[in-house]
């Protein structure tokens, strides 16, 4: 069934008329985990040392095709076997996986174009199949398959055009339609398929299986498989699903030689290609597309603009030239933490920095777990100019202070990345609150006149001396006032800081009592006696 014009693959016109059927019946579609088998086609050609092809559809193609790959690859070669609104069927029916042939006898001119006609041996419906373009040779002559069932010029279905002028031959129903895109011996093979398929994820496994498998037959050098880029939709729609199924299915299956470039353009790409994150983005990328600095257009949301075809070759070049592997390339998407914990009394200060290196002008959270309980987060998005020596901008520290009871305590934090990747969790720290030190000190009473009476002394916290702690004063058994006990105190010369109280109390003729209770920060307290006196 041709997709819907809201649905359409890539660039075709969503005017485009409907596939007309296929003459022949529609092949059996294999098992999901059968690979078919490399389809005999013409002599390999000699690879020139450091080849790398490329397979797929315009996504690759936009790379291979314009020299952005051979920049990002200086010495090597660039063989592009990729065209615009290739489904992966087509794909690997280019690269020599299904064999075609003749479905009627064909006289090849001396020069120009002529129409086959629907060849034999289609892998899938001719409406499935979409789009085809081949190199191709037929009873030796060379020449290339067009066939566009999104136009309406009949010259451009299954047209095949020669290369070079020569004798008109008459080609027999069951000739080979031989392909001269398979992969070179030596040569490394990029395959990037799925794109305009993802209707049917099961194929597309099948497509790329058989392309690894044709790739292993012919060359001892690398291959890669990339994962396919956010496409069409975001979030949950269906095609978006067969998508995150078969990037995972290639993890699973080829390990490290798969690209993760669908994780990589969200994560990390856009600082590698000196964009700092706009809104734009982060709505893009939270909606399930690729990051707006990235799209074509406004409109076009798939294809790459100019820094998104740049950053993409180099992220490719680094797995063919720079032995980067999935592994490798996976750990980038992880977020990176430290924890330092410092006790000072009842105060537990928990510190360190967090950040995620996709994207290094990002804050992220941290979040904190002590004896199992989840505290909550906070933002590593104090200052971290001490890492900028080391290339890591941004603001990444982050420091929280809880108020802790005696007794062992078991901390743990964990650094919360974004997007791909892993969170990370530093190791966990056990600490002690030690029960608080009473505080010391000394209250004394004085007749000021006036039937007042001053409560005056000293006291302090000898956990934190310079610290000042407050002095509750209690007349007569209830409550008076709290005072702080801030006051200089040059007969302390051993204690830091300055630790007096006063206070004054106007009360009534006869016997009253007063007392004072020095209270420190962390709660522990000490009276520091009680006194009867007469007022007259």
């Amino acid at each position: 069934m041709v997709p819907s014009p809201t649905q359409l693959p890539e660039s075709v016109p969503s005017d485009a008329p409907p596939e007309a059927s296929p003459s022949s019946p529609t092949p059996p579609i294999p098992d999901e985990t059968s690979t078919p088998t490399p389809a005999p086609t013409a002599a390999p050609r000699q690879a020139v040392p450091n080849t790398v092809q490329c397979f797929g559809d315009s996504m690759i193609n936009s790379l291979c095709a314009t020299g952005v790959m051979s920049s990002a690859l200086p010495g090597f070669t660039v063989v592009n076997n990729a065209d615009g609104g290739m489904t992966s069927p087509a794909i690997a029916t280019m690269a020599g996986v299904y064999p075609l042939s003749l479905s009627r006898d064909v006289t090849i001119p001396s020069s120009g174009s002529v129409k086959l006609g629907q060849p034999n041996g289609l892998p899938v419906s001719a409406g499935d199949f979409g789009r085809f373009v081949m190199d191709t040779r037929i009873n030796g002559i060379d020449g290339r398959i067009t066939h566009r069932p999104d136009l309406a010029e009949s010259s451009l279905q299954w047209s095949f055009t020669r290369t070079s002028s020569g004798a008109a031959t008459l080609a027999k129903a069951g000739a080979a339609l031989e392909s001269l895109d398979m992969p070179l011996p030596g040569a490394t093979s990029i395959i990037w398929a799925g794109t305009n398929n993802l209707f049917s994820p099961a194929q597309i496994k099948r497509d790329i299986a058989a392309m690894v498998s044709l790739h292993q037959s012919v060359s001892t050098a690398p291959y890669f498989v990339v994962t396919i880029p956010p496409a069409w939709e975001g979030h949950g729609a269906l095609r978006t699903l067969n998508r995150l199924d078969v990037n995972a299915w290639a993890e699973q299956t080829y390990g490290e030689r798969t690209i993760p470039l669908a994780d990589y353009l969200s994560n990390g790409a856009l600082y590698d290609a000196g964009i700092t994150r706009g809104q734009a983005d982060l709505n893009a990328i939270a909606a399930g597309f690729n990051p707006a600095s990235f799209w074509a257009s406004a409109i076009d949301k798939t294809h790459f603009s100019a820094p998104g075809r740049a950053v993409s070759a180099k992220y490719l070049a680094s797995f063919v030239r720079d032995g980067n592997t999935f592994n490798n390339a996976n750990s980038r998407f992880n977020a990176s933490s430290t924890m330092d914990v410092r006790v000072s009394g009842s105060k537990v200060t928990v510190s360190g920095i967090a950040l995620d290196y996709s994207d290094l002008f990002n804050s992220i959270q941290v979040g904190v777990t002590i004896n199992a309980k989840w505290m909550g987060a906070t933002m590593a998005s104090k200052p971290s100019t001490h890492l900028y020596a080391y290339g890591i901008p941004g603001e990444h520290s982050y420091s929280w202070t809880f108020d802790l009871k005696p007794g062992s305590h078991f901390i743990c934090s964990v650094a919360v990345g974004f997007g791909a990747g892993e969170h990370h969790y530093p190791a966990c720290r056990s600490v002690t609150v030690a029960e608080p030190t009473p505080p010391v000190g000394s209250m004394a009473i004085a007749d000021i006149g006036n039937r007042t009476t001053a409560i005056y002394g000293w006291a302090y916290d000898p956990d934190r001396m310079r610290d000042a702690i407050s002095v509750a004063v209690l007349i007569d058994g209830r409550w008076f006032t709290a005072v702080s006990a801030n006051g200089p105190t040059p007969y302390l010369s051993w204690v830091p800081g300055s630790h007096s109280f006063w206070a004054a109390a106007k009360l009534s003729a006869g016997q009253h009592a007063t007392c004072a209770v020095a209270i420190t920060g962390s709660g522990a307290m000490t009276n520091l006696g009680c006194q009867s006196f007469t007022v007259r």
